[in-house]
């Protein structure tokens, strides 16, 4: 019985409809690379954390960060891994935790999982960019910040416009987010961007000339 367990561990797992999903062994997803996630990073003018029992004051008072157990935790909850036919992160947020008042707690935070799963061949998957600001370790000092930014989208006119979820949509490169929810692209906050970018592209480009998708 092993050894009937370990030969169906050594076969490949073959998607032919798709074959980037498909995997060396077929009961394993590889990880060939970790990338170091960016840490969230408090301005000049936050010089304390709000008290355990009352983390509303992060929100009104811009000398208060959040409670130190939930920056904590969303710096622990942070990952990027880059898997043999893809990524996967984990970009969590926080919310209230379980309480009395309507479900929710008035005094506890607690953290919110946000994991995307992206595949090479994913049609957005066309640009792997930095897209760090500038003066980033100044603007880090003094507003705060993530970490530097690295970003996946898929453009075209020239890179003046970039995709949509939906037909017929074009949306122009310096539209934000926040106008345009629809827009198709992911970002990432890393430690380093120039070097994930390069593994990032590397990682894409070996599994598309391994399962014979390269364009």
């Amino acid at each position: 019985l092993k050894e009937t367990m370990a030969n169906v561990e050594d076969i490949p797992f073959i998607v032919e409809d798709r074959r980037m999903l498909s995997r060396v062994a077929g009961d394993r997803i590889k990880i060939t690379h970790t990338i170091e996630p960016g840490q969230r990073e408090t301005g000049c003018i936050t010089c304390c954390h709000a008290p355990d029992n009352c983390p509303t004051l992060a929100s009104f008072l811009c000398c208060y960060d959040y409670p130190e157990y939930i920056v904590n935790e969303m710096n622990a909850s942070r990952y990027i891994i880059v898997r043999e036919n893809g990524m996967e992160w984990n970009s969590p947020s926080m919310q209230p935790a379980k309480g009395g008042c309507c479900g929710h707690s008035c005094t506890e935070l607690a953290v919110m999982d946000n994991v995307t799963v992206l595949y090479f061949d994913d049609i957005h998957f066309d640009d792997v960019r930095n897209d760090t600001r500038c003066c980033n370790m100044c603007m880090t000092f003094c507003c705060g910040g993530r970490g530097e930014q690295v970003q996946i989208e898929s453009t075209f006119c020239f890179s003046c416009c970039i995709r949509g979820r939906h037909n017929r949509v074009c949306i122009p490169v310096c539209c934000p987010d926040v106008c345009c929810p629809c827009m198709v692209k992911s970002e990432l906050w890393v430690d380093d961007a120039p070097t994930a970018v390069k593994i990032i592209r590397d990682a894409r480009d070996d599994a598309k000339r391994r399962l014979g998708l390269d364009d």
